[in-house]
């Protein structure tokens, strides 16, 4: 080959040399655009996972339950509306978590002193507790015979004059008039106007479970006249006091 030809090829292969590394540089931009896009998503899916995992770490406040009362008094075999002595349930971070509370139902036909467990777990796992006491007592109903001065009274039979040592013999008209009075006593009779009394002695009112059918017994014997005590309930079961009713 001479210098001509030599020089022909050489100049051929160095435009193909051009080509090449021209191909190669720009596969090798493309696979360093590649890398450094995922390594960018994969960092950034890590930073939220760790920020995720570090808000969860620091959620550690249970959830809040709110009870209306902390005792209540029913009779036994009442019933219970449970949720209705909830006042709320609320969590830092989830809110409102009333529809995720729990309770187990007790049995009201045991007499005695139970307790209602309500129960509530956030996302985090936090768990709160609150509890209820509720007093099952036998249902009292009494009604008693009035006793008046007037029933006391009556039918007091005098001693017989035949019995007393008679010095004259005889009994003077005076002394018989008196003696045929106190045989037969006068009884008044209850008067038939009489208006129907009726009254409640209510828990609302300071009344409790130990002291109400006292109460109403009492009152009874003052007003003097027929009726009876009666337990008095609400629409739902539960037991609101003692009604008197006088006849």
């Amino acid at each position: 080959m001479n210098d001509e030809e030599l020089l022909t090829m050489y100049r051929r292969y160095k435009k193909k040399r051009r080509i090449i590394l021209l191909i190669i540089l720009a596969l090798l931009l493309i696979i360093s655009m590649f890398i450094f896009l995922n390594f960018n998503n994969t960092s950034s899916d890590s930073s939220l996972q760790n920020n995720q995992s570090l808000d969860e770490e620091k959620d550690e406040i249970s959830p809040i339950i709110k009870l209306k009362v902390s005792t209540i008094e029913i009779m036994k075999g009442g019933d219970i509306d449970y949720l209705s002595y909830v006042e709320s349930v609320e969590d830092n971070k989830d809110g409102n978590l009333i529809n995720k509370l729990k309770y187990e139902k007790i049995d009201t036909n045991k007499v005695g002193e139970q307790s209602i467990i309500y129960s509530v777990s956030d996302k985090a796992g936090n768990t709160s507790q609150e509890a209820i006491k509720v007093i099952i007592r036998e249902p009292e109903i009494v009604q008693e015979p009035i006793e008046t001065d007037k029933e006391e009274e009556i039918q007091k039979q005098p001693e017989d004059n035949n019995s007393k040592p008679n010095n004259n013999g005889n009994n003077s008209q005076e002394e018989q008039n008196e003696n045929q009075t106190n045989k037969n006593p006068i009884v008044e009779e209850p008067s038939n106007n009489q208006e129907k009394i009726v009254k409640c002695f209510l828990f609302s009112d300071g009344y409790t479970i130990t002291n109400v059918a006292d109460a109403c017994a009492t009152e009874l014997k003052k007003l003097n006249r027929t009726g009876m005590c009666s337990p008095l309930k609400d629409d739902n079961g539960i037991y609101l006091g003692m009604k008197l009713e006088v006849n």
